[in-house]
């Protein structure tokens, strides 16, 4: 398992806390505004990454909306992909090997996710929360 973990943050220059051994959290604003958390587990074999929950719980009327888009999305990003944990919260999620794990490898994960999350947040959370919007830029129609 990683344990250089609070030193790749302090590096990043970014806050996080220690929630348990091997997992940390982080919490970031987008330019729009959102405010999102940064979960990151140091695992045996896997550095995972998600930002959960990316989205609120959609409203009724928006939940198949939403996982279309979600599912639209996975075909066309790079590196990182949606999914739903078990209490049904989407998440931005991206997973590295954690031999030899480097800061290179830490600023790529953070940087592609906080990428992800200024470009589709604002999108993805109407689509959650606004029965009538439509997002072409999201359902890759732009």
């Amino acid at each position: 398992m990683i344990s250089h973990l609070s030193e790749l943050f302090n590096d990043y220059d970014w806050h996080a806390d220690e929630l348990e051994p091997g997992i940390w959290r982080s919490s970031f604003a987008t330019d729009a505004g959102g405010e999102f958390d940064l979960f990151v587990m140091a695992g045996e074999e896997w550095v995972h990454f998600a930002i959960s929950p990316f989205t609120p719980r959609p409203v009724d009327g928006c939940r198949g909306r939403l996982f279309e888009a979600l599912l639209i999305l996975n075909q066309q990003m790079r590196l990182a992909h949606f999914g739903l944990d078990g209490d049904g919260d989407a998440n931005l999620i991206l997973d590295l090997p954690a031999a030899g794990f480097t800061f290179e490898q830490f600023t790529l994960a953070v940087d592609t996710l906080v990428h992800y999350t200024e470009e589709l947040g604002g999108e993805l959370v109407r689509l959650a929360t606004e029965p009538g919007f439509h997002s072409a830029k999201v359902m890759g129609i732009e």
